[in-house]
């Protein structure tokens, strides 16, 4: 038998939409760039991967023939998204042509048999811990951004590193990314007992990888994680996702943290410093976005020029009243950082001209962002 089935097309378009960037890589094996569609007893299930990251969603659909068949996964969710049909009707028929019918539309698209498709990763359900889903989140949003590209840096920098501490009952979770110039680092308590979690060798997820499950947390409230051998695994009662781990280890970032002295500071409000970052970004060579800052008496002066556009100056009220500092930092990333926080006001410690300059704010409890200073 051939798979029939009908299914609500907003159903069927967030259940594709969800699938996109996985199948949306042009590689050398032609049926990645399709998605499995296999009948369950009331509903389908659906199956995408890049042999990489694995995404697997069960759909609730009435099924008229049971079946299995592998379709383009980009064609499918367009001709879906431009339907106004509440239902969409999918029949396979001979050399696995599917007849798709949305009201009055048909469309005929080409698949390719599902015994091809590549097998979804295995996993072990007990080794599955809930967590809060706002949590996870966070934790992402405060440290992808300051995830290597690739091919910029060393390749262990291109993932985020995850790490867990139990003590005295308190259960955190951390994540840590850096480019080699900055490093970012965001630790939150967890009331999941995270000690059951297994985590023998260093975590670290590839930034797509992160990517995804940033979108897979904002589906619910609560997932379940674990991590296994080589692989990371999230799932929802609808959804589960399977993240091929890294080889390597991370830089040791706590000595980066511990050259920080926190006795010298200037405390700013965030909004003014953001904003003003901005303007001088306009003015910035684009590679290094170099802002020069000018520090001393509770002020702070902020420039940058550019050879073919001309220049920009600022000035700021900053609590300050120590030796003064000159010194250069790349703009972008100061507004990186400060667009993920929610303090109104922020503390920058800098030690030094040389020293990195670390950024904290009462109001981003275990949030700490380090970016290193440069010549100008």
């Amino acid at each position: 038998m051939s798979l029939i089935f009908n299914i609500s097309r907003d159903d069927f378009l967030s259940g594709l939409a969800s699938l996109q960037n996985v199948t949306g890589k042009k590689g050398t094996i032609a049926i990645l760039s399709n998605l499995l569609i296999e009948s369950q007893s009331d509903a389908i299930r659906m199956t995408a991967t890049d042999l990489e990251i694995g995404i697997r969603n069960t759909l609730p659909a009435e099924i008229l023939s049971e079946g299995a068949i592998t379709l383009p996964a980009k064609k499918l969710f367009e001709l879906v998204r431009e339907s106004d049909a509440a239902m969409i009707h999918i029949e396979i028929l001979e050399n696995n042509w599917a007849k798709i019918t949305c009201d009055s539309t048909d469309y005929k698209l080409a698949g390719m048999p599902s015994d091809e498709y590549p097998a979804f990763p295995e996993y072990d359900e007990k080794n599955l811990v809930s967590l809060n889903s706002d949590d996870l989140k966070e934790l992402i949003d405060k440290t992808i951004f300051s995830v290597a590209q690739e091919g910029e840096s060393q390749f262990n920098l291109t993932g985020i590193l995850v790490e867990k501490e139990s003590t005295e009952g308190r259960n955190k979770l951390r994540m840590v990314s850096s480019d080699g110039h900055r490093l970012s680092l965001m630790e939150k308590e967890v009331e999941s007992d995270i000690g059951l979690l297994k985590m023998e060798k260093t975590i670290l997820i590839p930034r797509k990888g992160m990517q995804e499950i940033k979108k897979f947390c904002e589906a619910g409230s609560v997932v379940q994680l674990c991590f296994e051998e080589k692989q990371a695994v999230l799932k929802t009662e609808q959804s589960v996702i399977v993240i091929r781990l890294m080889n390597g280890d991370f830089p040791d970032y706590r000595n980066i943290i511990q050259v920080v002295n926190k006795a010298k500071y200037f405390e700013l409000n965030r909004m003014k410093i953001m904003t003003s970052m901005k303007r001088m970004n306009l003015f910035t060579e684009d590679r290094y976005n170099a802002v020069q800052f000018e520090i001393a008496n509770n002020k702070l002066i902020l420039s940058s020029q550019s050879m073919d556009i001309g220049s920009a100056k600022d000035e700021l009220a900053i609590a300050y009243e120590d030796a003064p500092l000159k010194l250069g930092f790349n703009g972008k990333y100061f507004v990186e950082t400060l667009q993920v926080m929610s303090s109104d006001t922020v503390k920058a410690y800098i030690n030094s001209e040389e020293s990195p300059c670390m950024i904290q704010g009462e109001e981003d409890p275990g949030f700490i962002s380090i970016i290193m200073p440069m010549k100008i």
